[in-house]
């Protein structure tokens, strides 16, 4: 395997930057699916045409609403979750316990 300047050979950093991309892809499917609104939360629909409804729920505090509810609680066990560093080396969420962090998702290139 040829090694780039980078000390990185070509199918590792294609492996790099596909476990990022699943990784992205899990955080934005989550992020998706806690706006999301479920088919028994919204109920049938008991308007009548030229009727208009009576919201007693924003949009801002649904969203806050479903954020909370979908969001991992104190105390619980967070997702196995793994990625790389900005020096390319590998961290899990779980190797980050104990301790408080401040995660940043993006592409670095």
């Amino acid at each position: 395997m040829q090694l780039e300047a980078g000390g990185l050979g070509q199918g590792e950093r294609l492996m790099k930057r596909m476990c990022a991309v699943l990784l992205a892809g899990m955080v934005f499917s989550v992020t998706a699916r806690a706006q999301a609104p479920e088919r028994g939360e919204r109920g049938p629909d008991k308007r009548r045409p030229g009727q208009s409804s009576k919201k007693t729920e924003s949009s801002r505090d649904r969203l806050n609403r479903r954020f909370n509810e979908s969001s991992p609680k104190i105390g619980e066990l967070v997702p196995e979750v793994t990625g790389y560093t900005a020096d390319g080396k590998p961290v899990s969420l779980r190797s980050l316990e104990g301790d408080y962090k401040v995660l940043v998702f993006g592409c670095l290139t």
